[in-house]
């Protein structure tokens, strides 16, 4: 056991003292009406969010996660009107140990919320010391275990609000500058369709200025995506990598003839972000529209909440 436990055990007894005093039927029906409401929000999220994002411009991201807040907050109301409603015209009944059995529902709604917290924490950009915590606590895990489900819904309401938060990040071209990203991750997918794009992106660039266009290399792509895939899964951003190998290390290796290389590197949510990003800095784009190189290779990790990795190689 670890720390994580001893919060989970306490949350299930904090949720299940604030049922001391009352009846088991109006803390079964309080429970009932949660889980409804939970549903509901889940199910019809997004009519509130198209609302929000058209009538007031809030980002898309913030957006379901308000229309989720709000389903939520009116459909806990209607339900805690109908139970105060139906529970004096219902009959009597007195069960045995009532008073300690209203603590169940109670836990069990605390145990919702847990679960929603623990999806949260496992899916999400959080610390890898606490991700490692959640996922190595014994009760952590076995409720994720069965809280799987979860994580679909959980992800296409508040995915969005991750997407948005991140920013694009860059540095300049061959610096020793390194970035702490603050995360590690090794759930990763290659982006051959961002690839080619940002390769177009690129050429559009230099044919607008008259310059030759680049060449695809599949032996600088890999090399671009093996240092893409790196960086995310060692937490770190930069030109050098942990045991300080270079770009031109990295081409030299993977058995790549050159007289001149370069690389600029882009992490950002998206294609666009990254590509206006390194247009706009000014080292990157004079990579960008040199007239050293003929080929290039682009490597793009799509991270997934965690935001994609850009890797441009560049050679004669």
């Amino acid at each position: 056991m670890n720390w994580v436990d001893f919060v989970i055990v306490g949350a299930l007894i904090f949720f299940a003292l604030t049922a001391i005093g009352r009846s088991f039927l109006s803390e079964l029906l309080d429970l009932i009406s949660f889980l409804l409401a939970g549903f509901l929000s889940f199910l019809y999220y997004n009519l509130p969010a198209k609302f929000f994002e058209s009538q007031f411009q809030i980002p898309h991201g913030l957006s379901l996660v308000l229309g989720f807040m709000v389903v939520w907050f009116f459909s806990e109301i209607f339900f805690f009107l109908m139970v105060r409603l139906l529970l004096p015209v219902l009959p009597a009944v007195k069960i045995p140990g009532s008073k300690i059995l209203s603590m169940v529902p109670a836990a069990l709604r605390g145990l919702v919320f847990i679960s929603l917290a623990l999806v949260l924490t496992s899916t999400f950009p959080i610390q890898p010391v606490i991700k490692k915590s959640v996922l190595e606590s014994v009760l952590g895990s076995k409720i994720l275990k069965y809280a799987y489900n979860l994580e679909a819904p959980v992800k296409s309401v508040f995915g969005g609000v991750a997407n948005d938060s991140l920013t694009f990040l860059t540095i300049k071209p061959k610096t020793d500058e390194r970035v702490n990203l603050g995360f590690q991750t090794s759930q990763l997918t290659a982006d051959p369709v961002n690839e080619a794009a940002m390769t177009g992106l690129v050429n559009k660039e230099r044919s607008l200025r008259g310059l030759n266009i680049l060449v695809s290399d599949q032996k600088l792509r890999d090399v671009a995506r093996l240092h893409s895939e790196d960086m995310f899964k060692r937490g770190y951003f930069s030109h050098f990598s942990p045991e300080e190998a270079t770009v031109a290390d990295r081409v030299q290796k993977a058995g790549v003839n050159f007289l001149v290389v370069g690389e600029n590197l882009a992490y950002a949510p998206g294609l666009e972000l990254a590509h206006k990003g390194l247009m706009n800095s000014e080292g990157h784009r004079v990579n960008i529209l040199s007239e050293d190189y003929h080929k290039i290779g682009i490597g793009v990790m799509d991270g997934g909440v965690y935001g994609m990795m850009f890797t441009q190689v560049f050679s004669n």
